[in-house]
Formats: C-alpha cells, sequence, structure tokens
C-alpha cells in the first residue's frame, strides 16, 4: 500500500509515496465460534487459516475440512470441520509479533525428527539468499517477515507476513492445500526462532531450522530435544550451529554422532 512520507536530509524535507506494509485483523471462525483474531498481513489468508487450524493441532490434514471461505473485505476466514471442534482450555500468549497465540506449547509432546540427509556446509547461506531473493513483498516495503521450505535445491514454498509466526502458518497451509510431504526439508526464516517456532518445525518433521537472526536460550533446548539442527545469524560465509552439528558435515565424526542418536548415515 502506498503512503505519502516525508523524507529529512541534509538539513531538508521532500516528499514521496513509498509502499508500506499493511496489517490488519483477521478472524478465524470455525463450527461458528471464533477461534482467534490476529494481526496480519493480507495475503494468502486461506493459507494463514488452514496453517494455524493444523499446527495448533485442529486439522491433520485436508481431509477434516468440509468448508472454508475467507471474506478479504472483511478479512473473516468460515471453516466448518468435519469433526466437533475441540474444548479450548486455554490460550497462550507467545513471542510472536504482535502478540501470538498457541493453545498447545508442550515440546515433550513431540517425537524426535530423525533424518537420514545431512546438509552441505558451504549450501547453508546460499539458503538464505535465495529467501531473500523470493521475498516479493520486503523488497517493496521491508517491515515484513519470510518464510520458505527447501528441498534442498530449491524453494518449494514462501511466504510472507508481518508476523513471524504467520508466514510459517501460512506456509504450513499452503503445504496442505498442495499436499505437498513436509518431511526431511528445510525451514528458512527471516525471523528470531523462539521455542514456539521449533515446535512447528517438529509440527512439519523438519529437521533443519535456518534464520538471518538468533534463536532464544529455550529454542536452543527444544531443539536439543527435538534433533533438530538449529541455525541462526546466516551471512554470505558464516553462521552459528547451535544443536546436532552432526547433521550439517559428512565426516566420519559426523556419521558417529549419528549412529548414537539413532540416524542412519547415507
Amino acid at each position: 500500500m502506498l503512503h505519502p512520507v516525508y523524507h529529512f536530509y541534509k538539513g531538508r524535507f521532500t516528499q514521496s509515496d513509498i509502499h508500506v506494509v499493511t496489517e490488519v485483523p483477521f478472524r478465524i471462525m470455525v463450527n461458528g465460534t471464533e477461534l482467534a483474531t490476529m494481526m496480519c498481513t493480507p495475503v494468502k489468508l486461506r493459507e494463514l487459516t488452514l496453517g494455524f487450524l493444523a499446527f495448533e493441532r485442529f486439522i491433520d490434514s485436508m481431509d477434516d475440512v468440509a468448508s472454508l471461505e475467507v471474506d478479504e473485505e472483511e478479512s473473516d476466514a468460515y471453516v466448518q470441520l468435519k469433526k466437533p471442534l475441540e474444548k479450548i482450555e486455554r490460550r497462550i500468549f507467545t513471542s510472536g509479533c504482535g502478540g501470538g497465540v498457541t493453545f498447545h506449547l508442550d515440546y515433550h509432546d513431540y517425537p524426535p525428527v530423525r533424518t537420514e540427509r545431512t546438509l552441505d556446509p558451504e549450501k547453508i547461506p546460499s539458503l538464505i539468499g535465495e529467501l531473500h531473493s523470493a521475498a516479493v513483498l520486503y523488497h517493496q516495503s521491508r517491515g515484513i517477515h519470510t518464510a520458505a521450505l527447501s528441498d534442498g535445491e530449491n524453494l518449494i514454498a514462501v511466504a510472507e507476513d508481518v508476523g513471524r509466526h504467520n508466514a510459517l502458518d501460512k506456509l504450513r497451509g499452503e503445504t496442505l492445500e498442495r499436499r505437498i510431504d513436509t518431511r526431511d526439508h528445510i525451514l528458512i526464516s527471516t525471523g528470531r526462532i523462539s521455542s514456539e517456532m521449533l515446535r512447528k518445525a517438529a509440527r512439519l518433521n523438519a529437521p533443519f531450522v535456518v534464520s538471518r537472526t538468533s534463536p532464544t536460550s529455550l529454542s536452543i533446548h527444544v531443539a536439543k530435544r527435538l534433533g533438530i539442527t538449529l541455525i541462526g545469524y546466516v551471512r554470505r560465509d558464516r553462521y552459528n550451529v547451535y544443536s546436532h552439528p552432526e547433521n550439517i558435515a559428512f565426516s566420519p565424526e559426523a556419521i558417529a554422532a549419528r549412529a548414537r542418536n539413532g540416524a542412519v548415515a547415507p
């Protein structure tokens, strides 16, 4: 969306119109009940709805959805499930942009993510480069997060949103609709990696999480517990590996470490 702004530079003001990221409240209605209202960027709202429902365990696949309608003018989604809506015991406010909400946070509910693949250490910086190139809205306005899923060669799904959690939800929704198997893929994000984002990675069965920024202390703990290789502060020639480095380099040491963790070396 274009907005008029005043630029101050070297003692002078000039005026121009620039793109500013759009943010709206988006309400999700499920079986006639308001489930959640979130602040988001109004693109891929259908995918956002499906991804949110999947990550919060209200659905496992598209087979659980009887109907889904999105009113883009009113920013509402109306979902009818093929099963009753589970009783909501509590809401947990997360560290998501704008104050995210989740209904399930216990990472002990998730089994460790097992993988037979290793990631080429020289490939990791290029993943962030590919993510940056695919960020259409970011290049227009900045102020937006991007997330993507990679098979190691190509980005197979990309999503953008003012909220980093919303971007992951949109990503999950798209893979559901396209019936993409997310196992053994690489989750890439521009945002800070917090513990609930690791939970979403585990739900995707993604053994690698890569970000251009930092993880939290709890996310590192969760990554170690769930067998996820967590990589942050990725730049052109450097990055940090916070957990399970044995999945990065293919070496005798990596083979031994993978064997101890129950994974089979290729």
